[in-house]
């Protein structure tokens, strides 16, 4: 009887700790998924063999690994809000944080695709306005892809934090609820050709922000008096499973396809499903694997996933290059699509841990000083009070 007990109190914990290594492994699968999909399918080098090319025809689901970064986005940022709303400093606070996070690499990146004739100047104007996701409206001839989705997420911190400010708890859920049924609605009629003006059906914020408010409404159910490692397991098999049956149900009528309706609207839907039951239920599983050394490459991954999915393709691309004007017999083995991916995928995460390390981290440590002295927790994190404890999420 007494180790039941103990064994039901352990399960009624709050999912929320201190430090939550499986964020960073989640990190570090989402941006290795867009690596694989950019380095192998997505303009590839040549394979041969039923194996080789087996393998690169499946890393195509890469791509999901933009809808992980949402559905994390969704979970971190919802909460870094609710934790900090009615504060004085709530705007200021939070603005001043993603400005120090996300503009320094940006920048520096967009100053060398300028350097390198990826960008032109109406290009780099509509980068700084964060409106990459909206190019299919412009009169631009080039635009660098990773930049959709970081448009996507400014865009997000632009309204988000604007709605929370306004609306208790109850009104903000009914809110995002509403949002992961309305936005595949509102696909389909893009799709069908009913709605005209929102934008490219796979990166018009209106049109994908379902990917984010799934991830806010696990941030509030996490802060909830539901929120405990039971209810959270439970959650997480179930949003999983029904993620899985979405996907069995509309497989027949063509889900995985962008090419038919069903596919347009509905072919995130279950995946985001997926990644959120995934999400909650890693963290009410709390298995120790995830802090040990197995792990740690994922998340060097995730420390990195920033810097990472800002420059990989430019270095894919600038292989590609190099490989275009070797003459002889390397040409043939250097287009290889895994020798490609071994080289320039390496040179990426050597790069990227450079900017985290000497050139992003000076601007994190002072916006760790920032917080310090605003008698907050010294990283940008999500803070709250479960049984009286401090804790909080490094993002």
């Amino acid at each position: 009887m007494p180790e039941l007990r103990v064994d039901k109190v352990e399960f009624e914990r709050p999912l929320l700790r201190k430090h939550m290594p499986e964020l960073d492994v989640l990190r570090g699968l989402a941006i290795l998924s867009v690596v694989l999909y950019h380095g192998l399918y997505w303009d590839g080098g040549h394979a041969s063999g039923k194996l080789s090319k087996l393998i690169i025809n499946a890393s195509v689901f890469g791509w999901l690994g933009v809808n992980l970064f949402f559905v994390l986005s969704g979970f971190l940022i919802t909460g870094i809000l609710l934790d900090t709303k009615g504060r004085p400093d709530y705007f200021r606070r939070f603005y001043l944080r993603r400005v120090q996070r996300i503009l320094p690499a940006y920048l520096a990146v967009i100053v060398v695709l300028y350097l390198f004739h990826y960008l032109t100047p109406g290009s780099i104007l509509v980068s700084l306005l964060f409106l990459a996701n909206y190019t299919q409206f412009l009169p631009l001839t080039t635009n660098y892809g990773p930049f959709w989705s970081l448009s996507v997420e400014e865009q997000f911190y632009l309204l988000w934090p604007m709605l929370v400010a306004k609306v208790n708890v109850r009104v903000f859920t009914t809110i995002a609820i509403a949002i992961c049924f309305v936005d595949p609605a509102l696909r389909w009629l893009v799709a069908s050709g009913r709605i005209h003006f929102l934008g490219d059906i796979h990166s018009s914020t209106p049109l994908i922000a379902d990917n984010l408010a799934i991830g806010a409404l696990l941030a509030i159910f996490a802060r909830s008096s539901y929120g405990t490692l039971r209810n959270g397991l439970r959650l997480g098999l179930f949003t999983m499973a029904a993620g899985f049956l979405i996907l069995l149900v509309g497989f027949p009528f063509g889900i995985l396809h962008r090419t038919t309706t069903l596919g347009a609207a509905l072919q995130t839907t279950p995946w985001n499903f997926f990644f959120a039951g995934l999400l909650i239920f890693l963290l009410a599983r709390q298995s120790p694997w995830y802090s040990s050394k197995y792990a740690a490459p994922m998340r060097f991954l995730g420390y990195i996933s920033y810097g990472l999915y800002l420059i990989h393709l430019l270095i894919f691309n600038a292989y590609d290059w190099c490989v275009q004007r070797t003459s002889g017999s390397f040409q043939p083995v250097l287009q290889g699509a895994f020798l490609r991916l071994l080289l320039a995928g390496s040179a990426a995460i050597f790069v990227a841990w450079l900017s985290r390390r000497f050139f992003e981290e000076p601007f994190l440590r002072r916006r760790a000083k920032l917080a310090k002295e605003g008698n907050s927790p010294q990283k940008d994190t999500i803070s709250f009070q479960p049984e009286e404890k401090t804790v909080s999420i490094d993002v």
